[in-house]
């Protein structure tokens, strides 16, 4: 698992996204996300520097885009 502030997470998503290659998003507890991706590898963060809104708001913009994410409330 990878641990990192919310501003780098952001910054590792913008690849990820512009080729369309987030499968689905899995929020775990306060923080903790992991990544299916369409070529079957998973990836794990735990965001160290933010409460579990702000991990929600990102989970949610990644939903707007059309990605699948479990564990929203």
């Amino acid at each position: 698992m990878n641990t990192c502030s919310l501003n780098d997470f952001t910054d590792t998503l913008q690849p990820w996204l512009n080729q369309d290659y987030i499968h689905h998003v899995d929020l775990h507890g306060s923080g903790h996300i992991t990544f299916a991706f369409r070529d079957g590898i998973k990836d794990s963060y735990q965001i160290s520097d933010c409460s579990r809104q702000q991990v929600e708001q990102v989970c949610k913009d990644l939903a707007r885009q059309g990605i699948t994410v479990h564990g929203l409330t």
